[in-house]
């Protein structure tokens, strides 16, 4: 797959808070090292989420994401394949 490079350079911190606030459809403050699913993420949100990062040229899997659902570990993967 050809990576998109505008898209890939639009992937930073503040895109994955605002896309992790969509995926749990509240507009409230999330702590980086909580567990998502505490703020009502499910594993259909994770599946979008794996989906949508696939097409933006990131490859992160469904598991790879679900094991540890929190902000920081999700940019750690995110950011180590940009």
């Amino acid at each position: 797959m050809t990576m998109d490079i505008a898209q890939k350079a639009r992937i930073d911190r503040d895109w994955l808070t605002a896309r992790a606030q969509q995926l749990i459809e509240d507009d409230c403050d999330i702590d980086p090292a909580e567990n998502l699913v505490l703020y009502g993420l499910d594993s259909i949100a994770v599946m979008t989420f794996s989906a949508e990062l696939k097409q933006m040229g990131v490859e992160a899997s469904f598991e790879e994401l679900a094991r540890e659902p929190s902000l920081e570990n999700w940019w750690a993967l995110i950011s180590s394949r940009l």
